[in-house]
């Protein structure tokens, strides 16, 4: 009797939550969020200027525009008005116009608007895209990059294009040659000098070398010092770059291009920084070659002596993105953090302190006074807003509220915490969200959902893609969200105890998480239970179905299902190659050992497979496999596939499709009587 009831109040919850005056989010409200992003103080300290990205659901698009807001928090301004993507914005040194990145004529270009407004003035007319623009103190100068054809170099993918213009096939005489969903073809990335007055682009790394890597980028891998004479640069030394990590530091003389290497570590250096007076270069610098999740420990350069010192060699935590405090005594900077990103100072005797910790914290930034941070935040039932607090750490003060009044539409319910004993006892941290309009005295269906990485992070930010925590509860289940081992944001140990033990702790960890659910939270019905992830996640439920029958079904999502098919078919090799040890001919028993087809004939859990057939991290075969192999058995399954998307499913219909295909799966197995 008491399941018929809560037939009756599933199908009453419409009305309940109309007449409460909020309702559940749908997938396409993601599409009605508008997006904050990357602020950057006024050189006068008074304004704020970034970005605000706009989805189109029937366009199948995203519009951006440029914002400036007054820093003491008065109504935000709209900068620019182009139907197309105007973003990057960038304060001239005089602090009287910004440069930013515009799509407006076609081609990602650089233009200068007046802080007063009126027309954009188009600075460059290249052909080939820019991104990511950065000026020289004195104004003359903006550096960005763009990805080109190397000078006289010959094609060599696409030899014959002229003389077979209907031949798409192409020639390939090296690793890497295709990263997640794009082919990289015979252009390079190369840096380049912007003069400001003529909008002539000077070529500062030309040849046939990607600089900056297209691989493991940190979103800053190049800066130019401030009196302008030098460009700070990430280059991969690696002879093949799809197996080695191997990043370093160079810099080159922006007048006769000679070029020096100014780190010699074997693993990954990355993100670098000029202070202020020009005298250190920050960056970040790992120390296990081969290993892209090793931990990154922030490093500064000093160019007049040429040592370096690390400053953050006690915190276990990974530095991301970075800024220096305007006297260049201190850095402040991002890193994960128990299922959140938190923001740090550190001086340059490497005292380090905590300044923010609640929610998801990114892309800061110091006013000229050094006094206060300007950064973005979300948490998982709000989008990024722009926030400020004082440098020394304090509260927080919201700038922005984009959303506002949209937000008051949906009910959104909060994440709650829990921790408990994993594998061996060690202590695991996890997220538990219930459905909009819980009543505690109900039973409600559970989806576990897996995150990525392995080495990734459940946090309290708000999701746009992938699985959103939102959406998979707000048709009436109840989420749990664990950062199982291998997980970030909880110190090396715990990240490095998945490496060479995928099926092992890390799948213990989620079973007992799901056990101490089970037993702690009696609104939880354990008769309706799914489970569900992608990429890793998607491994993680492929190895579930063959070790277990206790979810009534699963969605799998670019999932890994034949580990020895994906090494030879992924596009980065360092990663199967450190996580397995080796290659699969040089260690073959643990690609065998922790591969889900070997368990493929105890299979028997209904399964929604999805996948990008565009994917070249997790190629879409892996999917096609798994799909055969449950359809070959007589498994209740389905294949969702879409041709146009990668890893992720981004564009806007797609996302929209993907999250419809997920809900009437799970309703057909966890809304049943």
């Amino acid at each position: 009797m008491r399941r018929m009831a809560i037939l009756i109040l599933l199908l009453t919850i419409p009305t309940t939550l109309c007449a409460a005056g909020k309702r559940p989010i749908t997938p396409e409200d993601l599409y009605r969020f508008r997006y904050v992003a990357d602020p950057r103080i006024s050189p006068d300290g008074k304004l704020v200027a970034y970005t605000i990205y706009d989805p189109d659901l029937d366009d199948n698009g995203m519009n951006s525009d440029i914002w400036i807001i007054p820093l003491r928090g008065e109504e935000p301004v709209q900068l620019t008005r182009s139907p197309e993507g105007d973003h990057s914005p960038r304060w001239s040194p005089d602090g009287r116009s910004i440069a930013f990145i515009s799509t407006r004529d076609g081609t990602a270009n650089i233009y200068i608007i007046s802080v007063e407004g009126g027309e954009a003035r188009k600075i460059t007319s290249s052909e080939s895209s820019l991104y990511s623009p950065s000026w020289s103190q004195d104004g003359r100068y903006i550096i960005c990059g763009s990805r080109v054809m190397p000078e006289n170099k010959e094609k060599k993918e696409n030899w014959t294009e002229d003389q077979l213009p209907e031949c798409e096939a192409r020639t390939i005489d090296r690793l890497l040659f295709r990263q997640w969903n794009r082919w990289l073809g015979d252009r390079r990335n190369h840096l380049f000098l912007v003069e400001v007055d003529s909008g002539s682009m000077r070529d500062l790394t030309p040849g046939d070398m990607d600089i900056p890597p297209v691989s493991l980028s940190s979103g800053h891998d190049f800066d130019i010092s401030p009196d302008g004479r030098e460009v700070c640069y990430i280059k991969n030394t690696d002879p093949i770059p799809a197996a080695g990590t191997n990043h370093d530091l160079f810099v080159i003389d922006t007048e006769k291009l000679v070029e020096k290497k100014i780190t010699e570590n074997p693993a990954l250096d990355s993100e670098c920084h000029y202070s202020p007076s020009g005298r250190h270069i920050a960056y970040t610098a790992m120390e296990k070659p081969g290993y892209e999740s090793d931990r990154r420990r922030l490093v500064i350069y000093d160019r007049k002596s040429g040592t370096r010192r690390v400053l953050t060699g006690e915190l276990d935590r990974s530095p991301g993105q970075i800024v220096w405090a305007p006297d260049g005594e201190s850095l402040f900077f991002t890193a994960r953090d128990r299922g959140r990103r938190s923001l740090y100072r550190v001086t340059l005797e490497g005292k380090v302190r905590k300044l923010a910790e609640t929610g998801y914290n990114g892309s800061p930034d110091i006013t000229p006074d050094g006094e206060r941070v300007i950064f973005t935040r979300s948490d998982n039932s709000t989008p990024s807003e722009i926030f400020t607090i004082p440098a020394d750490g304090g509260k927080g003060r919201q700038l922005t509220h984009t959303n506002r009044e949209f937000l008051a539409e949906l009910n959104l319910p909060p994440l709650e915490e829990f921790t408990f004993a994993g594998a061996g006892g060690t202590e695991v941290h996890g997220f538990i969200q219930k459905p909009p309009a819980f009543d505690p005295d109900r039973d409600y269906p559970a989806v576990l959902t897996i995150h990525g990485g392995p080495q990734g992070m459940w946090a309290d930010r708000f999701m746009s893609s992938w699985f959103t925590f939102q959406l998979v509860c707000s048709p009436g289940y109840v989420g749990i969200f664990i950062n199982p081992r291998g997980s970030t944001g909880y110190g090396s140990e715990f990240r490095e105890q998945v490496s060479r033990d995928y099926g092992g702790r890390c799948y213990q960890d989620l079973m007992k998480g799901l056990d101490y659910i089970l037993d702690n939270y009696d609104f939880v019905d354990a008769e309706r239970l799914a489970a569900m992830g992608g990429s890793f996640g998607g491994y993680s439920v492929n190895w579930i179905m063959g070790q277990t029958g206790r979810f009534d079904c699963i969605v799998s999502h670019a999932g890994l299902y034949n580990l020895t098919s994906f090494y030879g078919a992924t596009e980065e090799l360092w990663f199967p190659e450190w996580d397995m040890g080796k290659s699969p001919w040089d260690e073959p028993q643990l690609y065998h050992k922790w591969s889900p087809h070997r368990f493929a004939g105890e299979f028997s859990t209904p399964t929604l497979v999805t996948h990008g057939q565009d994917d070249f991290r997790v190629p879409f075969a892996e999917s096609l496999q798994l799909f055969t192999a449950l359809k070959r058995q007589g498994v209740p399954s389905r294949l969702v596939v879409f041709p146009d998307e990668g890893h992720v499913i981004s564009a806007p219909q797609n996302n929209v499709r993907w999250w419809m295909e997920i809900h009437r799966w799970l309703e057909e197995y966890l809304k049943k009587e």
